[in-house]
């Protein structure tokens, strides 16, 4: 498996359980929304960071290639 995958793996499975805590969670389902609702803008954010590293490690390794 390679870092890529490994790191499209770890995302989904901390997805799976960050909405399995929260939706166990006894709390009111405002506060739940609320929280579903950061965390899905945190993982947006970590997820589009992880992309443009992904995307520049791909561009310096195709310009080190001369392509």
């Amino acid at each position: 498996m390679n870092a890529g995958n490994s790191i499209v793996c770890f995302i989904a499975g901390a997805l799976a359980g960050a909405a399995a805590a929260l939706l166990l969670a006894p709390e009111s389902g405002e506060k739940t929304r609320e929280k579903i609702k950061k965390g899905a803008a945190e993982v947006a954010s970590t997820a589009k960071s992880k992309l443009a590293e992904g995307l520049d490690a791909v561009e310096g390794a195709l310009a080190q290639k001369g392509i």
